[in-house]
C-alpha cells in the first residue's frame, strides 16, 4: 500500500484494489489478454506451481500451465459477473522437474490481463455436500421464513453451521450506511446482537468491492502478505508505475487499516457474503473467528450458496413489502382520482383522506399549500414552518429528510413536535405542496464502541486515521429526529404525488378555462356593444338619408294637392264637400308621413352574434347559393378553392354567410354586360388567421368609388341605396377581422379575414 500524509477522509480513498500483494495462502499470475504473456507474479508461485516469479515472468502461460491448459482455459467465462462469483477451475499442472502439481484455480479477465489464482485442492469432497440434515434444515429454516428476522436467523445459524466460523452475524444497513447486526449465531457469552457500526467502520471502497464480490475470504488476519512483482522488478501497488488491479481478485491481501481493525476486535479470520437486493448493497454476512480458518473450497462455495438464497429471499420481501406500500398508495390515490371526477376541489379531497395519507405516510401531521391557502391538519406546529430550505433537497418532485431540524431553522417548540418532514411537490413552480410531518422519536442506540475514529501519529510525524480501538458497549440518546424515511416510503410519495399534481394541475387549467371563458364573454359583450353602436350609427345615417330624400317629395305632393285645390278655386268651381275633406286629409297624411320619416332617425335596431365553432366553407357555400338564387347571367360560372389545413372559426355562421351573400351580389351585378362571367372564391390560412378572396370578370371598382367604398349610401353598383358594403365590414368588425378591397387587373377583388381561435374542449365534435 502507499504511503504518506494521511488525512481523516483517507481510508475512504484508499485505493485497495491495488494493493500490490495476495494473501499466502494462494499465488496469483496476470497475463496480458492479447499474447498470454505473463506480466505479473506473485512471490509464492513456487508454492504452488513449482516454478518460481522470475522463471515465470515474459514467458506465456502455455509454458507455466501447459497447451492443454490454456486451450481449456479459453473456452471458459472469463469476464466478471455483476456480483462475481466463485467458479473454481481445477487443474494439472507438470511442474519443472517433470512432477505433476493438482491445483485449484479461479481465473478472471480485468484490466486487459488475464488473472489466475491457485489454491491448494481439496483432498477429499467435504462431508457438508452429503449432508442430509442441513439439506433439510435449508428448506425447513431457510426458505420457510416468512419475516425478515426469522430468516437472518436460520440464515446465521445455517452458514456457522457450514463454515464452523465462532460467530456468524446478519448485518443489515441504513440509508445513512451505518450498519446494525439483526441476527448473530455464536457459543460465546459476549453478544453483538442489536448493536450498531457507524458508517465509517466499512469506508466506500470496501462497499465496493462488497457489491462487486459476493465473497470475502480472510483465512488468518495476520497472515504475511505476498507481493506480486511485475517483469521490472516492481511491486504492482499504486505507488509502482504500473500497478495490477486486484478488483475482482478472491486472493487480495488485505489493508492494514482493516487488520488493526479486526485486530482491535481480538478477530483472527473472518468471512464476508455480500447480501445483495435489486443490485444494491443490503448487508453482510459476517463471520468472525477468533483463531486462524482456511475453509476448503466446496464449503466457501456452499457458503456463498446460502448467501444468495438469502439475498434471493431477501429481495422476495423487500419486493412484496414495495408491491404491497406500491398498491396502497395506488389504492388511495385511486379513491381520491376517483371522487375527483364529481367535482370536488383537491383541498376537499386531502382534507377528507387526510387520515389515510397520513396513516400511509407514518405521519402524524399534514399542511397542504394551495394557491397561498394553507391547510393543517393533525399534529402541527403553533408557529408556521418555513420550509424552503427543505425544497432544495428534492428529487423526482420529492424530499424527505429525518431531522427537519438539521435543514430548516426551528424554535423548540417546533423541534418537540416535529422531527422529520416529506415534501410533495404538486406545482410545476414549487408553490403548491403538501409535506407529511413525523413527530420526534426518542431512541437508545447501542454502538459497538463510540462511532469515531482516531486520528493519530506515527513515529516520523504522519498523521493516519486508526480504526476504533475499542469496541465497548456505548450508548447514544438520539433526540430531535422523526423514525427515518425509506425507499419504500419515497416510492409511495412518488405515487401519490404523480395523482395529486395531476389533479392539481387539472384544477389550475379548470379554473384558468373559466377564466378565459369569462374574460371572452366579456369580449363578446364588448363587440356586441360595438357592433349594436356601429348598426346604431348606420341606422341613423340610414334614417337621415331616408328623411333628406324623401322630404322634397313628401312637400312636393303636400305642394301639389293644396296647388289643386287652389286652381279648382280660381276655376270658380265649386268644391264639393267631400273633395274638400280629401284633399285636407291628403295634405295631413303627408306631413304625417315627413314627421314619420323624420322619426326614423332615432330608431336603433339592436342584433346580437350567435357564435360557433363553424366550418367556414359551408358558411361561405351558404352565402353563395343565397346570392345566385335569382340572378340572370345565363353564362355564370363559379369556381371553389379552398386550401386544406383550414380550422373550425369561432363565429356566426348566418353573418358570414351575408357577408358572402353581398359580395357575391355585387360581383354578379357588376359581371350584366361583361362577356367573360366567372366568379372565383378562394379560402387559405395565412399564419393565425384565415382568408377568403371573392374575384369577379366585372366591371371593377372606380376610384371615386373606391374612396367611399365601405361607407353607407355610397353604392358600388347601379342599384341598391349602397348599405351593403358597410354592412359586412361591420360584421368582419364584429369578428374582430378585416375587410379590403385589393387591385385588380380585370374586374374586382375583395379579402376578408378571420382570426383562428383554439376550439375549446365543449365546442369540439
Amino acid at each position: 500500500m502507499t504511503t504518506g500524509n494521511v488525512d481523516l477522509e483517507t481510508c475512504d480513498r484508499e485505493p485497495i484494489h491495488l494493493i500490490g500483494a495476495v494473501q499466502p495462502h494462494g499465488a496469483l499470475v496476470a497475463a496480458a489478454e492479447n499474447s498470454l504473456v505473463i506480466q505479473y507474479a506473485s512471490a509464492n508461485l513456487a508454492t504452488f506451481l513449482g516454478a518460481p516469479p522470475e522463471e515465470a515472468l515474459g514467458k506465456t502461460l502455455t509454458a507455466l500451465i501447459g497447451e492443454g491448459n490454456v486451450s481449456q482455459l479459453l473456452d471458459i467465462p472469463l469476464d466478471p459477473t455483476t456480483p462475481e462469483l466463485l467458479r473454481p477451475w481445477h487443474i494439472t499442472v507438470e511442474a519443472p522437474n517433470g512432477s505433476s502439481i493438482k491445483a485449484e484455480c479461479l481465473p478472471h479477465r480485468h484490466g486487459g490481463f488475464v488473472i489466475l489464482e491457485f489454491l491448494q485442492p481439496e483432498l477429499k469432497p467435504a462431508p457438508v455436500w452429503e449432508d442430509e440434515l442441513l439439506r433439510r434444515g435449508i428448506i425447513s429454516e431457510l426458505v420457510k421464513p416468512g419475516a425478515l428476522t426469522e430468516l437472518a436467523e436460520a440464515s446465521a445459524r445455517i452458514i456457522r453451521d457450514v463454515t464452523g466460523f465462532d460467530r456468524v452475524m446478519i448485518y443489515k444497513f441504513a440509508e445513512d450506511k451505518h450498519g446494525e447486526v439483526i441476527a448473530e449465531s455464536t457459543d460465546r457469552p459476549d453478544k453483538f446482537l442489536g448493536l450498531h457500526y457507524p458508517a465509517s467502520d466499512i469506508p466506500d471502497p470496501a462497499r465496493r468491492h462488497f457489491t462487486l464480490n459476493v465473497m470475502r475470504s480472510i483465512p488468518d488476519i495476520n497472515g504475511e502478505h505476498v507481493p506480486i512483482l511485475s517483469q521490472s522488478g516492481e511491486i504492482a501497488d499504486a505507488s509502482s508505475s504500473q500497478p495490477l488491479d486486484l478488483t475482482y481478485s478472491k486472493l487480495r491481501a488485505v489493508a492494514p487499516v482493516h487488520v488493526e481493525y479486526l485486530n482491535n476486535m481480538g478477530v483472527g479470520a473472518s468471512l464476508s457474503i455480500s447480501l445483495i437486493t435489486n443490485n444494491e448493497l443490503w448487508g453482510l454476512v459476517a463471520c468472525h473467528h477468533y483463531g486462524t480458518r482456511l475453509l476448503s473450497s466446496s464449503r466457501l462455495r456452499f457458503a456463498e450458496l446460502l448467501g444468495g438464497t438469502t439475498s434471493a429471499l431477501l429481495q422476495s420481501m423487500e419486493n412484496t413489502l414495495q408491491l404491497s406500500k406500491s398498491i396502497e398508495a395506488e389504492k388511495t390515490a385511486y379513491q381520491i382520482e376517483k371522487m375527483a371526477r364529481s367535482g370536488a376541489s383537491l383541498r376537499a379531497l386531502v382534507e377528507e383522506h387526510a387520515s389515510v395519507l397520513m396513516d400511509l405516510a407514518g405521519a402524524q401531521g399534514l399542511l397542504l399549500t394551495l394557491a397561498g391557502d394553507l391547510m393543517e391538519v393533525g399534529s402541527t406546529p403553533e408557529t408556521s414552518l418555513d420550509l424552503t430550505n427543505l425544497r432544495t433537497l428534492v428529487e423526482d418532485g420529492v424530499a424527505t429528510t429525518s431531522h427537519l431540524s438539521s435543514v430548516i431553522d426551528m424554535d423548540e417548540a417546533q423541534k418537540r413536535l416535529v422531527g422529520g418532514a416529506a415534501l410533495l411537490e404538486l406545482s410545476e413552480d414549487g408553490k403548491d405542496s403538501l409535506v407529511f410531518l413525523r413527530s420526534e422519536f426518542r431512541q437508545t442506540i447501542k454502538w459497538a464502541g463510540k462511532p469515531e475514529k482516531i486520528e493519530t501519529k506515527t513515529e516520523d510525524g504522519i498523521t493516519r486515521l486508526s480504526p476504533r480501538g475499542s469496541f465497548a458497549l456505548w450508548s447514544e440518546e438520539r433526540r430531535g429526529k422523526s423514525r427515518p424515511f425509506d425507499a419504500l416510503d419515497r416510492d409511495a410519495f412518488r405515487i401519490l404525488r404523480r395523482a395529486l399534481f395531476a389533479l392539481n394541475s387539472l384544477e389550475h387549467e379548470r379554473v384558468a378555462l373559466e377564466a378565459q371563458k369569462a374574460a371572452e364573454a366579456e369580449e363578446i359583450r364588448l363587440r356586441h356593444s360595438m357592433l349594436e353602436a356601429a348598426r346604431a350609427s348606420s341606422m341613423g345615417e340610414l334614417a337621415s338619408a331616408i328623411a333628406h330624400e324623401l322630404s322634397q317629395p313628401l312637400s312636393a305632393v303636400a305642394n301639389y294637392v293644396n296647388a289643386c285645390r287652389q286652381e279648382i278655386k280660381n276655376a270658380g268651381v265649386e268644391m264639393p264637400p267631400q273633395a274638400e275633406q280629401l284633399i285636407n286629409e291628403a295634405v295631413t297624411e303627408t306631413a304625417r308621413a315627413g314627421d314619420l320619416v323624420r322619426r326614423v332617425r332615432n330608431f336603433i335596431s339592436s342584433g346580437d352574434l350567435n357564435l360557433d365553432y363553424i366550418n367556414l366553407e359551408d358558411a361561405i357555400k351558404q352565402g353563395v347559393e343565397l346570392a345566385l338564387v335569382s340572378h340572370e347571367l345565363p353564362r355564370l360560372r363559379v369556381n371553389f378553392l379552398f386550401h386544406d389545413g383550414v380550422p373550425k372559426l369561432l363565429a356566426d355562421p348566418v353573418q358570414i354567410s351575408q357577408v358572402v351573400l353581398n359580395l357575391v351580389k355585387n360581383s354578379i351585378t357588376s359581371m350584366e354586360n361583361s362577356d367573360l362571367q366567372v366568379i372565383s372564391i378562394e379560402m387559405a390560412r395565412v399564419d393565425e388567421v384565415v382568408q377568403v378572396r371573392i374575384r369577379d370578370t366585372g366591371s371593377g371598382i372606380s376610384k371615386t368609388q373606391r374612396k367611399y367604398l365601405f361607407e353607407p349610401f355610397h353604392t358600388s353598383t347601379t342599384n341598391g341605396m349602397g348599405i351593403g358594403l358597410s354592412l359586412c365590414r361591420s360584421i368582419v368588425d364584429a369578428h374582430e377581422g378585416r375587410i379590403w378591397a385589393e387591385t385588380a387587373s380585370v374586374g374586382a377583388e375583395f379579402v376578408f379575414e378571420l382570426p383562428i381561435r383554439e376550439e375549446n374542449n365543449e365546442h369540439s365534435g
